[in-house]
């Protein structure tokens, strides 16, 4: 594997954990009333869907670089 799909698996990983992380830690404060969940509202949506799509996205980004790992192990490709 050269080092910049290496570089990319771990970087999006990262963040794609970072993201989710800080999200379940803002979404567990609003629901315990520490912080609002209006800060985070954005035009016609709510605070905690706004929360929920950031882990979303979190979730996508860390699957994304799981799927560079594996598509550039394979041995055969067709």
């Amino acid at each position: 594997m050269n080092n910049l799909p290496k570089f990319a698996e771990k970087t999006l990983i990262f963040f794609g954990f970072f993201i989710s992380s800080i999200s379940f830690i803002l979404i567990t404060l609003s629901l315990w009333d520490f912080i609002s969940a209006d800060l985070f509202a954005f035009g016609l949506s709510s605070g905690i869907r706004v929360l929920g799509s950031c882990a979303i996205i979190g979730c996508i980004m860390s699957a994304i670089g799981y799927g560079i790992g594996d598509y550039f192990n394979n041995e055969v490709k067709e």
